[in-house]
């Protein structure tokens, strides 16, 4: 019982700091247990600042601003999770001007890498997947799927959508240690993916869906005009061999509905399928389901779709939900791969070639593939139709990147020929927000269909976009040249630092000469993102250690939303996710299950649709403490299991 105690003496701890920290307000000047004689410095005075106040601000409240011990601990906590250690409270109060490099050093260790996973998830708009928008991106209606079991997983749309929200922001991550740009993250082609997202993408880039959801397979047609079904599970092969055009067993899987048929069915241990005819009394696959898609259900969806004798109405299969035939481990093997343009005569990346997808680091796929703006991640937060016509896909595109929305003014001089008829009207209500907004979503209309599959309408492929928008004029063709021309607009380094401030400060960042030094030196490093980071955490907009021209206070106080909270628990207890935000409550343990629930209603981070500004609480409630106790709690009396 030694480390039950030991545990819920840390947890009693833990609880005092999260509470600390639930708020981290603007402190006295006073430390605590300490009393000083020095009157604070006076608004004009050069010590910390100067001052000049603007607008509306008024004076700085001096008594507001932080000590070391609580912007250090508010700097260091924000990026690590980690506490303030005394060594480093002890150099901050002999020299301030170390922040810099100790935020550096927070920056090169692995809780920031965690931290920042979970900040890019939200700040590019991965995270709103689901099971509509999986089958959305194939065309398709949802419906059910499989799982894992022994133990019980998530159900495969779960997996690949959790995979689909990772994988751009740990894309952002590696880049960051690469020391790549951070405009890199409106043209990679570079991916952070898993095995099973791989497949993901090279059967989507297969059978293709066009504009009126017609699907075409391409690659794969003609690969599985044979497919031999299994009554008996033992009888199945292994998926090396079903999946290898050169085996005998390729193209023979288990089907569990078959076992269950009538006896007037006459159903044999392997039943062989012609999938390039339907003729009465032979067996067929449903209506809809094309031999490729049919093998990629069984594949990554561990769904059998339904088989039938044609022109019987009693031996007919249903579809069912089974174990897919990928592994387990197919969904969490991270690794850089590149996506690159097949080229003309090649043959693009085969989805079913699992054995093969493990080894690669590289795919050749015919669907363009660049940047934040083209995962699964964000095509999934942002369906698209033909009424919306890929107007909020770019519009979404413009608020991440670049922190700005359509304002709804009209701009002289520019009257576009692809503005649709019912806003063309210059007099109408619409017109200023569609006159540069139908033009520049043709760059997303020239390169993918109303699914975001391959667009190979040749009326829309060779589509010139326009961009017009915030003082830059710009054309351009197709996914590559708007990233192009986004990763050059001014606008976009004001929009990463304006981000970090709704992180630190649930508030965007103070307009004004500050900010521009901050940006400006983002801009001079070749948009390094740990100097926006560094410049920015270490400066007075989120340290709140002196007055800053146009704040009346020293800082705004930083909320414990859920994953903050949460990530600074994982951190101090070294129990890894342990509010199960990340895991699915099939896959966490008792306590991930308990902490999460204590959590649930404690807000988080998110973002909504055409609104520029994150949803980030600015205000904490009692509700929202008594949760976060409740949460310390579980972890003390339940840490040891």
């Amino acid at each position: 019982m030694r480390f039950l105690a030991d545990f819920r003496s840390r947890s009693r701890a833990l609880l005092l700091a999260s509470l600390a920290v639930a708020t981290v307000a603007a402190s006295c000047k006073d430390g605590p247990g300490e009393e000083t004689t020095q009157d604070p410095p006076s608004p004009t005075d050069t010590t910390p600042s100067t001052w000049d106040p603007s607008g509306d601000a008024g004076e700085c409240n001096v008594d507001a601003l932080l000590e070391p011990y609580s912007y250090g601990a508010k700097v260091k906590t924000l990026l690590t999770g980690l506490p303030l250690d005394d060594a480093e409270l002890k150099a901050l109060e002999q020299d301030p001007s170390q922040l810099k490099s100790m935020i550096q050093g927070w920056l090169a260790l692995p809780e920031a890498d965690t931290t920042l996973t979970r900040f890019f998830m939200t700040a590019f708009q991965q995270t709103s997947g689901d099971r509509v928008s999986l089958f959305y991106l194939l065309g398709r209606n949802a419906t059910a799927v499989g799982s894992f079991t022994n133990p019980q997983s998530p159900t495969a749309d779960e997996m690949l959508n959790a995979n689909f929200s990772e994988s751009f922001a740990r894309t952002v991550v590696e880049l960051l240690n690469e020391g790549r740009p951070f405009t890199d993250v409106l043209t990679t082609d570079r991916f952070m993916m898993t095995t099973a997202q791989m497949a993901f993408l090279a059967f989507s880039d297969d059978e293709v869906v066009d504009d009126e959801q017609k699907r075409t397979p391409r690659t794969t047609a003609g690969d599985f005009d044979t497919i031999r079904l299994v009554r008996d599970q033992a009888s199945a092969p292994p998926l090396a061999q079903a999946m290898d055009p050169t085996n005998a067993n390729f193209g023979k899987f288990w089907h569990a509905g078959l076992a269950g048929l009538p006896a007037g069915c006459n159903v044999a241990a392997t039943q062989t399928i012609d999938t390039t005819q339907n003729v009465d009394g032979q067996w067929r696959l449903a209506n809809g389901v094309t031999p490729s898609f049919f093998v990629f259900s069984q594949l990554l969806l561990g769904r059998h779709q339904s088989v039938l004798r044609q022109g019987s109405t009693d031996c007919t299969t249903g579809a069912s939900n089974k174990t897919p035939l990928i592994a387990r481990d197919d969904y969490t093997d991270w690794r850089m791969v590149k996506i690159r343009q097949a080229a003309d005569g090649e043959t693009p990346t085969i989805f079913y070639e699992i054995p093969k997808l493990r080894t690669l680091d590289e795919m050749a796929l015919h669907t363009p593939r660049l940047g934040f703006m083209t995962t699964p991640g964000f095509f999934s937060t942002w369906m698209n139709n033909e009424d919306n016509a890929a107007r909020v896909t770019i519009n979404q595109t413009l608020i991440v990147a670049l922190g700005k929305s359509f304002e709804g003014v009209a701009v002289t001089d520019f009257s576009p020929p692809s503005i649709d008829a019912e806003h063309a009207d210059p007099e109408s209500e619409c017109y200023g927000c569609h006159q540069t907004l139908d033009p520049m979503r043709d760059y997303f209309r020239a390169s993918y269909t109303n699914f975001y599959g391959q667009q190979l309408d040749p009326e829309r492929v060779d589509l010139q976009a326009d961009f017009v928008f915030r003082g830059v004029e710009a054309q351009g063709n197709g996914i590559g040249d708007l990233a192009n021309t986004l990763a050059s607009h001014p606008d976009f380094p004001y929009a990463w630092a304006h981000k970090l401030c709704y992180y630190a400060n649930s508030a965007p960042c103070v307009e004004g000469a500050e900010l521009d030094r901050v940006v400006a030196a983002f801009r001079d490093s070749g948009f390094n993102f740990n100097t926006l980071v560094t410049e920015l955490f270490a400066s007075p907009l989120v340290s709140g250690s002196a007055c800053v021209a146009g704040v009346d206070s020293g800082t705004t106080a930083t909320i414990a939303r859920r994953s903050t909270f949460c990530n600074q628990m994982s951190q101090r207890t070294g129990v890894e996710d342990i509010c199960g935000i990340r895991t699915h409550f099939r896959d966490a343990t008792t306590l991930q299950n308990k902490v999460r629930d204590a959590v649930a209603s404690v807000p988080d981070d998110t973002f909504s649709r055409a609104v520029v500004e994150p949803v980030v609480i600015a205000e904490t409630s009692m509700f929202s403490r008594a949760n976060l106790e409740a949460a310390c709690v579980q972890a003390a009396t339940n840490g040891f299991t």
